[in-house]
């Protein structure tokens, strides 16, 4: 009886993991598959609070003020900062956290008083 239905049972199998392919081809947006982590929160709600958490943790950073913005793995960095060696700093620490693609300054650098 089994062997009987083997045929059939391949086909619909065949079928299944097909319709799969075509719906995960047809997204067009692979990232966004993948931007579920844990408990449903996405990786970019993840990657802002690592990367709002490391800014405001690093001791040399206390003079900046940021705005963060994530979208698919990329880490928009915004706000003003005191000087180049403040924004470097803190483009070097951002790039550096697991699971950012890329980091992009939208940074000021603060007219000194």
């Amino acid at each position: 009886m089994f062997s009987r239905n083997l045929p059939v049972i391949f086909l619909i199998l065949a079928v299944m993991l097909g319709s799969i392919g075509v719906g995960v081809s047809a997204s067009g947006s692979p990232p966004a598959i993948a931007a579920i982590g844990y408990a449903g929160e996405t990786l970019d709600q993840g990657l802002q609070e690592r990367v709002e958490t490391l800014l405001r943790t690093d001791i040399g950073l206390g003079n900046a003020r940021f705005r963060i913005r994530t979208e698919n793995a990329v880490v928009i960095l915004a706000g003003t900062v005191p000087d180049e060696l403040v924004l470097r700093r803190a483009m070097e620490l951002v790039g550096g956290i697991k699971g950012v693609r890329e980091v992009r300054n939208a940074m000021e650098i603060a007219d000194p008083k």
